[in-house]
């Protein structure tokens, strides 16, 4: 299609490429609207762009119809901000008819325009936009619209404003709107939804953790309760003074005794020191290598975390990581159960620990001699919290190798270990 300017307009043609929106039926023929592929900044005011509508398709009132067939609400400007055009769905201004808006004041027709103050408010966005020249975007654009006879009247639109440039000034403004409340309200719910998972899924490694390690001392336990009944038994038959083989036997008992509740002891410490570290509800800086260590010494409570020949290498002077212990403790825990899982039917079971440096980021290799794991590791249920690593705090995840030797590597970029990445749902 060909627009041309009206008579007191530039003495140029202007081809705008576009595609067919609409087709209708009269008399016989069909008539049908176009619209255009690309935005772009037209060099003619909207009056001239309707003339060439008009001279093209004999009324404007097909241009009505091109902008009714649009899904998205438009709204077009002059400079002093007098609608001169505009459709059905734009969903800011009263009447909604578009022929009783022709020629109004934007801040005469609209409710928001006429309330907005300030920095980021709707009328800022359209000074802006026609000081600068510049075309301006913005994302799920909070306003209340209560007559839009909507129970929850709080909308959310994305905003395009697009200057009409002229030769010299700024001739019009053109504002598209998209009604974005539904996908906003579901972020908003995933968002809830996923918080409150990784809070349960954070317990549930926390739990499951612990629950094996009070496996391992069941038997203890036991064996404390079975010295004890056997000494009193003892005490209830006793009828003479011990001589010092019998006291050598109750010392004996007591020393067992006292050995196994210093296990128990160790253990229910571990269990606080870890819970004490699980409960901090802020991102705090702290150590990679001192959280390893920690849970290391927690992991060699359970048994057979013992029997895994562990070869471990921090290296020294580590930028400290930020961020929320719990969540990068989890992840490493979940890690070593699942290579435990994977060394289980091994008789000689190895694992590599290391930290280090390369280049701007900082390394975390675990290497480990049983089957190879499935990949990509976040689709294991056991290695969910991996992706909150990802989406978090910009960890990158890399396996290596295959059955008998394979290693994962966690990369994090220094310059990314000042904060969280911020929400992890977008």
């Amino acid at each position: 299609m060909t627009l041309r300017p009206g008579e007191e307009g530039l003495k140029t043609d202007y081809v705008a490429k576009g595609q067919i929106r609409w087709v209708k039926q009269e008399k016989g023929k069909f008539r049908s609207g176009i619209a255009f592929e690309n935005i772009i900044d037209w060099p003619f005011s909207i009056s001239d762009l309707v003339k060439g509508l008009e001279t093209e398709l004999s009324q404007s009132f097909y241009f009505q119809h091109l902008l009714d067939s649009l899904d998205d609400g438009v709204l077009i400007f002059d400079s002093k901000l007098d609608i001169v055009d505009s459709n059905i769905n734009q969903p800011f201004c009263l009447p909604r008819d578009p022929e009783k808006l022709k020629g109004r004041h934007f801040a005469e027709v609209c409710p928001l325009f006429k309330s907005s103050e300030g920095e980021g408010s709707f009328r800022e966005l359209l000074e802006k936009a026609l000081a600068d020249r510049e075309e301006v975007r913005v994302s799920a654009f909070p306003c209340d619209l209560p007559w839009l006879n909507d129970p929850d009247c709080h909308r959310y639109y994305n905003i395009w404003l697009l200057p009409l440039i002229g030769p010299e000034d700024t001739r019009g403004l053109v504002l598209r709107s998209r009604d974005v409340t539904a996908l906003r309200q579901l972020k908003d719910r995933e968002k809830v939804r996923e918080v409150t998972y990784w809070q349960q899924y954070r317990h549930f490694i926390f739990g499951q953790l612990f629950d094996d390690l009070l496996e391992d001392i069941a038997n203890p336990l036991s064996a404390i309760t079975g010295r004890l009944d056997l000494m009193a038994q003892k005490m209830s038959s006793i009828e003479t003074p011990l001589d010092k083989a019998q006291l050598k036997v109750w010392i004996s008992d007591i020393e067992l005794i006292q050995t196994i509740t210093g296990q128990i002891t160790e253990f229910v410490r571990a269990v606080a020191r870890r819970r004490k570290k699980e409960t901090i509800g802020v991102a705090v800086p702290f150590s990679l290598n001192s959280l390893i260590e920690d849970e290391l010494r927690t992991l060699n409570f359970y048994s057979f975390f013992k029997k895994i020949n562990k070869h471990v290498s921090l290296s020294p002077d580590l930028p400290p990581l930020q961020g929320y212990y719990s969540e990068w403790a989890n992840a490493f825990l979940a890690l070593c159960q699942v290579l435990m899982r994977q060394m289980s039917t091994l008789d000689n079971m190895e694992m590599s620990i290391q930290t280090f440096l390369e280049d701007e980021d900082l390394v975390l290799h675990i290497s480990h001699n049983g089957k190879a794991m499935n990949l990509p590791l976040d689709r294991d249920p056991a290695l969910n919290i991996l992706r909150l690593l990802k989406k978090k705090y910009g960890v990158n995840v890399y396996v290596s190798g295959n059955s008998g030797y394979q290693t994962v590597t966690l990369k994090m970029a220094t310059s990314k270990m000042q904060k969280p990445l911020g929400d992890f749902i977008s």
